[in-house]
């Protein structure tokens, strides 16, 4: 099967491996696990990483996607399998970089024509959903670095502990204090809660007054985390308050091509990742960023943005869990047209319901209302 360079051959014995073939699985899975953080480390106890995900395929495990991870599907470890062979195989570090560099930019073309979003963006890589939140972050200090920020958000529970941290620019995970900053940059955060105390989602206009008011008692820039959608699927805010900035954190990847085109229109970055829904391996993510709106801060900070852009290059770690996720985002696009897709995903939806219903001590509770507004 050719798809560009991801040209998939047996180079690996996936199925019934041998002790050399077994070796050689071990080294591609330290590679798969590298150029992340915590959250990737196996467990050598119990065989799984903190999101209870081995690291290797799991083809007994029902994975229907997930709100933080499933493990790498066969298909996406062949192509891994693939990419770290031909990597292996290259004859001098410069050749080396040149394929790396060569798996990014199809990578990020692919992406970009996903999301319908070519020549409207740049697509810049990133190790994780939380690192892509980073790194829009940062360029956005970069814009109008003598003006503070403030980071108005869905609380933590919704979005992911390390989200919060992200967003004032500091260490989300590992050795270092949670309140060292990254950068000399003044950003606060406001966590709006999204439920009430009975977990029930408040209503959509009682949100956006929420969100509004925290804008207005901002002094600087008033940067909002347009949430689509949280971890228990809830869109936050619906209207998002006049005259804030809007990152939209689409990290769930439970949104339409075109919602995120339009965002990018406004003007507004993205953040996306290839896990989750798509049901990629975990911590593969990019910013969509206007590629206007990056020419400028590109312009005005030269080299503080080429720090910020290659942050993630040459991380074989993120590449190879990219490839194996794109295996996943171009399975999901071959389903079909949006509104025969969307019909299924109805039916999916209908069918968990009334099994939820059979359950005594089982109540749902209000999730994803819609795909949002333009």
């Amino acid at each position: 099967m050719d798809n560009g360079i991801f040209r998939y051959q047996p180079l690996l014995a996936l199925d019934a491996p041998d002790r050399s073939s077994l070796a050689r699985q071990d080294a591609l899975v330290a590679s798969l696990l590298s150029g992340g953080d915590s959250r990737l480390q196996v467990d050598a106890g119990i065989g799984i990483n903190k999101y209870l995900c081995p690291p290797r395929p799991a083809p007994d495990m029902l994975c229907a996607s997930s709100c933080t991870a499933s493990p790498v599907t066969a298909q996406g470890f062949r192509r891994c399998a693939d990419a770290w062979q031909r990597l292996a195989a290259c004859l001098s570090e410069r050749q080396r970089t040149r394929t790396l560099d060569s798996y990014a930019r199809d990578i990020r073309t692919r992406l970009l024509d996903y999301f319908h979003a070519a020549g409207l963006a740049e697509a810049i890589l990133c190790p994780s959903g939380t690192d892509a939140l980073l790194t829009a972050t940062m360029l956005l200090h970069l814009e109008r670095p003598d003006q503070p920020m403030t980071a108005i958000l869905p609380q933590a529970s919704e979005i992911g502990t390390g989200v919060p941290l992200a967003a004032t620019l500091r260490h989300f995970d590992g050795p270092a204090p949670s309140d060292a900053p990254l950068v000399d940059a003044a950003v606060a955060a406001i966590e709006i809660p999204l439920r009430d105390r009975d977990g029930v989602p408040r209503p959509d206009d009682e949100l956006a007054e929420a969100y509004a008011a925290a804008a207005a008692e901002v002094r600087g820039r008033a940067v909002v985390y347009l949430t689509h959608s949280t971890k228990t699927g809830l869109i936050a805010p619906v209207r998002p308050p006049r005259g804030a900035e809007i990152i939209v954190d689409a990290c769930q990847a439970r949104i339409e091509p075109r919602l995120v085109a339009h965002a990018l229109r406004q003007g507004w970055p993205v953040l996306v990742t290839g896990s989750k829904f798509f049901g990629g391996p975990a911590f593969s993510g990019a910013v969509l960023f206007p590629s206007q709106r990056l020419a400028a801060i590109q312009q005005q900070a030269p080299g503080r943005s080429r720090e910020v852009l290659q942050r993630g290059a040459s991380n074989m770690g993120m590449l190879l869990r990219w490839i194996a996720a794109l295996d996943a985002i171009a399975a999901f696009d071959a389903l079909g047209d949006q509104d025969q897709v969307a019909g299924r995903l109805q039916d999916r939806a209908a069918a968990i319901e009334r099994g939820i219903a059979g359950l005594d001590g089982l109540v749902p509770i209000q999730g994803l209302a819609g795909g949002g507004e333009e």
